[in-house]
């Protein structure tokens, strides 16, 4: 957030040519340049600032005043005094507060002298002795607040406007590089929508749309309403996007309703007996993930039936996608049908919303991403950088993996702007081997990587893949007790003779399988479990296997014993005349940075092995593999950098 006078350059819709072009520099001598910019996150939550409603004991005299009833006469005001949270390192009480999420600017259905008001809350001063002074926040935001607050029993609220202090550029700066946290450790996230819900139909319409259960007759209606609703200024703002995003499935959202609707409202309810639309008064209540679920499954289907539509659903669908969900619609309804990163459609999506400083972007990208090197807003708009170029840096610089293979080298071109350039040349070949697609692809980074003018330079294992085996599926039957990865294992071991990979195969199957007949012991999240599944699953369906050698650092030659197996297709082509490698790296989530991401890397390469210099490497493919390298050193690689990004 800078106040220096300086900017970052609005270029995003402009084709990365003419921003290279702008320059005497190629894209990638820019980006070394920006990422002198870079700073490691810093955890700004150690002390969150929150409000809460002062008791009329606390309150100073003649703040307000009370009429029959308990209400508060027109022309008082209401206290909001300060206390500190801190929800990283107190888990309990330190995330009991509820973090608010609206627009500073009134929306279309604010506008009018009562809802645009404010002055009536007054805030408690920082400064010790001084008075408080008048909330800049709404009086019908607060009004909305505190009635949620009152109704969920939670008393302490998160507030931007009011619980950062607006004249400190140094905590504006590290609040809004930590701000995701603020959302996804509250135990109470809300967001104030303002386009109301008018009559019993709109009501229903909503009530159905919430259950999945919209008769045909009613679909253009319920398709109207979305557009409403989504169409209002809450879901068009960077910063409430990732507020949304980062709260998960946490995050309620508050639709008004005519108060003629109340008795209707609380009627609605579902198979178990459950508020559908809340009991909230005055407000329709609703999780914003199911309510995204329910409007993504709602459009795809309608615009299939109704290709009229398709504007109106692409434009709902823009807005409030659930991500799992729109990234699976394709030919594939498999699991590998989610084959790429997220992270991409998140960058175009905070770049479609509206923003009032351009540099804050890259922090809600950075936010919503799950990030641990930033880039310092306040310097990048010192130096008036490209924000398309910085966009590349800040993805470069957190080990996201762009496809640099020899067979497709440019699938992004200059010709592109930087939203589609990501797209476009991000890996697209993600193998998640679990249910969990997104979540696991979005841990699929290199680790710690340097930019360098040739490449990513990043450490890890590198492996010489060996024997390929093609084999029938295996059957599990009442006569047969060995789990599939002891099936292998003994196979290994007689058949093969590779007693070094069977015996690690066999104490890792002991350590992680359970027994049949035994009861199950619960599955632990992480890379080696997730493979050994991968790899029991190749076996059941007969899927080409490949064995791996590490390659040792120091020279070009590969171990001799056999350390991993890796997963192919049924009809895979491998050869083993050809020289394969893999390149893989596993680094677990770092306690001591909160949201800090567990990051793993699997990729089958093409290698080159310069003298004096770490291996060159071109990705194939994402490749699974279940691997052995304790005790093994890992050793630098790099991947260079698609030709296009190198041109001048």
């Amino acid at each position: 957030m800078s106040k220096n006078g300086g900017s970052v350059v609005k270029d995003t819709s402009l084709p990365l040519r003419q921003i290279r072009d702008a320059s005497s520099a190629s894209v990638i001598e820019s980006v070394l340049a920006i990422q002198k910019h870079a700073v490691t996150r810093e955890n700004w939550l150690k002390s969150l600032e929150c409000l809460y409603l002062a008791r009329d004991s606390e309150e100073p005299s003649a703040k307000r005043r009370r009429v029959s009833g308990g209400s508060v006469a027109a022309g008082s005001s209401e206290l909001l005094r300060r206390r500190y949270l801190d929800p990283v390192a107190d888990a309990e009480g330190g995330r009991d507060y509820v973090a608010v999420s609206y627009t500073w600017q009134a929306s279309e259905q604010e506008e009018g002298a009562d809802e645009e008001a404010a002055g009536r809350y007054l805030v408690e001063s920082r400064r010790t002795g001084e008075p408080p002074v008048a909330s800049d926040v709404r009086d019908v935001v607060w009004d909305r607040v505190l009635n949620y607050a009152v109704h969920v029993g939670c008393h302490n609220i998160w507030i931007d406007r009011e619980c950062v202090d607006q004249e400190d550029e140094a905590e504006q700066e590290a609040a809004i590089q930590s701000m995701h946290l603020v959302y996804s450790l509250s135990k109470k996230p809300v967001a104030l929508l303002t386009r109301e819900i008018e009559t019993v139909e709109e009501l229903d319409l909503l009530a159905n749309l919430m259950c999945g259960q919209i008769d045909t007759e009613d679909e253009a209606a319920t398709l109207g309403l979305l557009d409403d609703i989504t169409s209002n200024l809450w879901w068009t703002r960077a910063w409430t996007f990732q507020e949304d995003y980062r709260a998960s499935f946490r995050m309620t959202l508050l639709i008004p309703h005519h108060r003629s609707l109340e008795v209707s409202k609380q009627i609605a309810a579902d198979e178990a007996g459950q508020f559908l639309l809340g009991d909230v008064e005055g407000e329709v209540c609703i999780e914003s993930m199911e309510f995204r679920k329910r409007a993504t499954e709602f459009c795809l289907s309608y615009r299939k039936k109704k290709p009229e539509a398709r504007d109106v659903c692409d434009r709902i669908l823009r807005t409030a996608a659930k991500y799992n969900i729109l990234l699976r619609e394709g030919p594939s309804s498999s699991l590998y049908s989610i084959s790429r990163s997220m992270s991409p459609t998140i960058i175009s999506d905070v770049l479609y919303r509206g923003i009032t400083l351009e540099s804050d972007r890259l922090a809600i990208m950075a936010n919503c991403c799950g990030y641990g090197i930033r880039l310092d807003t306040n310097s990048l708009n010192s130096d008036g950088s490209s924000l398309s170029l910085s966009i590349l840096a800040l993805y470069l610089l957190n080990g996201e993996i762009i496809d640099n293979g020899r067979d497709r080298p440019d699938r992004g071109t200059l010709e592109d702007k930087i939203h589609e350039y990501l797209s476009r040349q991000s890996l697209g070949s993600f193998r998640p081997p679990v249910d969990e697609g997104l979540t696991f692809i979005k841990s699929c980074r290199f680790v710690e990587p340097r930019l360098r003018p040739e490449g990513t330079l990043t450490s890890g294992h590198l492996w010489k893949l060996g024997k390929v085996m093609r084999r029938k599926p295996m059957k599990l039957d009442k006569y047969n007790t060995l789990l599939p990865l002891d099936m292998l294992a003994t196979d290994l071991y007689y058949k093969d003779a590779d007693q070094n990979l069977s015996t690690r195969l066999l104490a890792w199957s002991r350590e992680y399988s359970t027994p049949p007949g035994a009861h199950p012991r619960p599955r632990r999240w992480g890379w080696r479990q997730w493979m050994t599944d991968e790899v029991e699953e190749a076996l059941m369906e007969g899927k080409t296997l490949r064995l791996g050698r590490l390659v040792h650092p120091k020279y070009r030659g590969e171990d001799a014993a056999y350390r991993a197996v890796f997963v192919g297709d049924k009809d895979d082509g491998w050869d083993e005349t050809t020289p394969s490698f893999a390149f893989t790296c596993v680094r677990p989530a770092r306690s001591e940075m909160p949201s800090d991401t567990y990051k793993h890397v699997s990729l089958e390469v093409d290698a080159e092995f310069p003298e004096r210099a770490p291996p060159r490497l071109h990705i194939r493919r994402w490749l699974n593999g279940l691997c052995f390298f304790e005790g093994a050193p890992q050793r630098d690689v790099l991947f260079p950098w698609p030709p296009a990004l190198l041109e001048k």
